[in-house]
């Protein structure tokens, strides 16, 4: 059944005369903090993370979860970590439509009890999921590491997979990610004041005909709608190669800064003499002319743009009026737009291609040897006619 709480649907059913409850609705009450993986990890067909299990007493349906998950190209959502979430809850059930359905086992979960949990949200701009909850203990002991991955089955259908063990499976079609992968550590907003963690992330991969690690990593920070985020005490910082800690008590990172990469891969890009241009990245946005010779951070987007499409040409064409046109890129992209996206995975260069329009300058110099030659001949004429005068 559904309740009507405070303006918002929350689930519950009645079980054994005590409220069972599904996870708690994240869209709206939590707040996330962690890391998105390079831009090199987008379209990945699979996630993995190992992940540190921090157990601590937690407050009465509090919620407390670190995961390692994806945007997919359909829409979707899924994600998988470990979780505390002391109360009575379903370990396996839906929420569709604000209707709350338990297809599971029910139990009281102690405050410090750390279990799997993986979440599926067919339509990410909305609130409807369905999940699954472990059995005690499935997290492991306080400060062991553990490996959660998110695979494609032979069914092409979700596996989700710990240390290496299948422990869940979802019906729903798999589909590539469409932004890069995440790993993030999520907490009441309401009670940010309160414990999260901090846990620790190693070893983001993903998997693209073969699994790889990412090779740099984004701040993440978002806060939903709820106003107790705003002094909220949670944040995540790079303590190491591919390396996250993320929680209460961590320093903030501002939303979408550079926390870690592996190394930086130069970018030359050739344009014009007279042509300026601007590279955004990770790094912010900076105006160039001519020229640049850019070292950037791996695995990560470099989008070039042209200010102008048309220049003067070089030399004595120029000063006759000749222009040169834009024709196109060569190099790391092939391309005939003005901004172009370059994926830098290794040194690379980019040259823009022109084209001269010499029809006004030719004309001028057609004019100007035909001037010269008339003046010659005329001369030369006139000289003959003198001498035969004399």
């Amino acid at each position: 059944m559904a309740t009507t709480v405070g303006g918002f649907l929350v689930p519950l059913l009645l079980l054994n005369a005590i409220f069972v409850a599904a996870p708690l609705l994240q869209t709206e009450t939590t707040f996330k903090v962690g890391a998105w993986g390079d831009d090199a990890s987008r379209n990945n067909r699979g996630v993995e993370v190992q992940i540190e299990t921090h157990t601590y007493n937690t407050s009465q349906n509090s919620f407390n979860y670190f995961w390692v998950g994806d945007d997919l190209s359909d829409g979707a959502f899924i994600q998988f970590g470990y979780s505390l979430e002391p109360g009575n809850h379903c370990l396996r059930g839906s929420i569709l439509g604000g209707t709350f359905t338990c297809e599971g086992p029910s139990e009281s979960i102690p405050s410090s009890d750390a279990r799997w949990q993986w979440q599926y949200w067919p339509d990410r701009s909305k609130p409807d999921f369905y999940f699954g909850i472990g059995p005690s203990a499935s997290a492991g002991p306080n400060a062991t590491i553990h490996e959660y991955s998110i695979t494609i089955n032979s069914l092409n259908t979700w596996s989700f997979t710990l240390d290496g063990a299948t422990v869940a499976q979802t019906p729903f079609p798999a589909s590539p990610s469409t932004d890069p992968a995440l790993i993030v550590a999520e907490g009441s907003a309401g009670n940010s004041s309160q414990a999260l963690g901090p846990a620790r992330f190693d070893g983001l991969s993903y998997f693209d005909s073969q699994w790889k690690m990412v090779d740099s990593l984004i701040a993440a920070s978002y806060c939903g709608i709820s106003v107790g985020c705003v002094a909220n005490e949670y944040g995540a910082t790079a303590i190491g190669p591919d390396s996250l800690i993320a929680g209460f008590g961590i320093p903030k990172s501002p939303d979408g800064t550079l926390l870690w990469t592996s190394q930086e891969e130069r970018l030359y890009v050739q344009v014009h003499p007279d042509v300026q241009f601007l590279v955004t990245s990770i790094l912010g946005t900076q105006p160039y002319t001519g020229s640049a010779n850019l070292e950037l951070p791996k695995g990560m987007f470099a989008y070039i743009s042209l200010l102008s499409a048309d220049s003067s040409t070089p030399g004595l064409l120029g000063w006759l009026g000749a222009s040169d046109r834009f024709q196109g890129w060569t190099g790391a992209v092939d391309s005939g737009n003005l901004t172009v996206k370059v994926l830098v995975e290794s040194n690379a260069s980019v040259t823009a291609v022109w084209t001269t329009d010499a029809i006004i300058p030719l004309g001028i110099l057609l004019v100007a040897v035909l001037f010269t030659f008339g003046m010659t001949t005329l001369l030369l004429a006139n000289r003959r006619a003198k001498r035969k005068l004399s």
